[in-house]
């Protein structure tokens, strides 16, 4: 019969076993004596490892979800900070252009509206007459005669008019 005290195993004086060399590292293959339920028995490095690893398991499965749930915060905070830097500079380049524009007030050339690009660095022609008249036709009926008249600037180039049996015709293209 098994000695209970020792699990079968020789007894070993308890000074003696610090005195026992220490190992470097615990292998899958390691064998180590332990005592279940009264008996003498051996573990593998292997068997401990499962051991540890069971034991921290929902610890690690814990600590995943929350590195995960960090890195989600991260990424959106990092995309929030690209974004605001972004839309600093676009109000950057919206203040400068704007101060450009407010002292470079439309001029005109020609006779012609012509704008700053700040782009170009340039006043541009947009082609639109610079007309400080009246560009329309007013008309007024005289009314000691009942004569019809019509009243244009010198500059009018809008359509024409005429009295044809009474009636007032607008005339397009000169015709």
């Amino acid at each position: 019969m098994a000695d209970k005290t020792t699990g079968g195993l020789p007894a070993v004086e308890e000074a003696s076993i610090g005195s026992l060399p220490g190992i470097a590292d615990l292998y899958d293959d390691s064998l180590l004596p332990v005592e279940q339920q009264g008996e003498a028995r051996h573990m593998t490095g292997r068997q401990w490892k499962r051991y540890a690893q069971a034991g921290v398991a929902q610890y690690v499965e814990d600590a995943k979800d929350a590195a995960d749930k960090a890195l989600e915060a991260v990424n959106k905070v990092g995309s929030a900070v690209e974004d605001a830097r972004a839309s600093a500079e676009d109000a950057k380049k919206s203040a400068e252009s704007a101060k450009q524009y407010s002292g470079k007030p439309p001029v005109i050339i020609d006779g012609r509206w012509w704008t700053w690009n700040a782009e170009r660095q340039e006043y541009v022609d947009t082609g639109e007459a610079a007309r400080g008249n009246v560009m329309y036709a007013v008309f007024f009926v005289d009314a000691a005669s009942g004569e019809l008249y019509m009243v244009t600037d010198e500059e009018y180039t809008g359509p024409g008019f005429r009295l044809r049996d009474g009636e007032l015709e607008v005339v397009l293209n000169g015709g």
